[in-house]
């Protein structure tokens, strides 16, 4: 009887520490979000500070040239700032872009699922997923550096995987790429794996 108090604890607290993850998942999102949108309101102002100075000095030719720079400069800054939250929130979302359209991918993924390009093959880091709430952890790590959970060192990151991807496969009916088989999603244009057009 203990063993079951103590299982149910174990599945109340990796529930627990889900939740709690997924919490701060969003609010670190939303924040991301409302940092970007002040930034490119930011950037708006700025063009309009732009737009103002060509005005003035168009509207009065023998008054001196304003400094362009300092706003030009200010607007850089900001699209550097934009572009490094937005990788951020891509990082958070496990998404990367596609370099042809512009959709989100998720990241993994062969080809996009819009356009049909390849995409770039990321850089392959060694991980150590949570068996529990699949956060990476680094190599070595015993526990889960999120929710607690023990670490299995010998299971690779692969075994995980398919169980996460056959859960949704049951709910709806699985689409395969005529070319290789691989499953896709409904309004795939393009088979992520091998490319082919759907």
């Amino acid at each position: 009887m203990a063993n079951f108090f103590e299982k149910l604890g174990d599945s109340i607290s990796k529930g627990a520490a889900t939740v709690n993850q997924k919490a701060n998942d969003l609010m670190e999102t939303n924040k991301l979000n409302q940092d970007i949108k002040a930034a490119q309101a930011q950037k708006e102002a700025d063009i309009v500070k732009l737009g103002q100075l060509l005005y003035n000095f168009k509207k009065n030719p023998g008054s001196a040239e304003p400094d362009y720079d300092a706003v030009i400069a200010d607007m850089d800054s900001i699209d550097a700032k934009i572009d490094s939250l937005k990788k951020q929130l891509q990082d958070l979302r496990n998404e990367q872009i596609c370099p042809n359209c512009g959709s989100a991918v998720p990241k993994g993924t062969a080809f996009c699922p819009n356009c049909g390009n390849k995409m770039p093959v990321p850089e392959v880091k060694p991980v150590n997923p949570c068996p529990s709430c699949g956060k990476e952890n680094t190599p070595g790590d015993k526990f889960c550096q999120y929710c607690g959970t023990p670490l299995n060192q010998e299971a690779p990151a692969a075994e995980a995987a398919p169980v996460v991807e056959e859960a949704p496969a049951a709910e709806a009916p699985v689409l395969m790429c005529p070319q290789c088989g691989t499953p896709y999603n409904e309004g795939d244009k393009f088979c992520q794996n091998c490319g082919k057009t759907l």
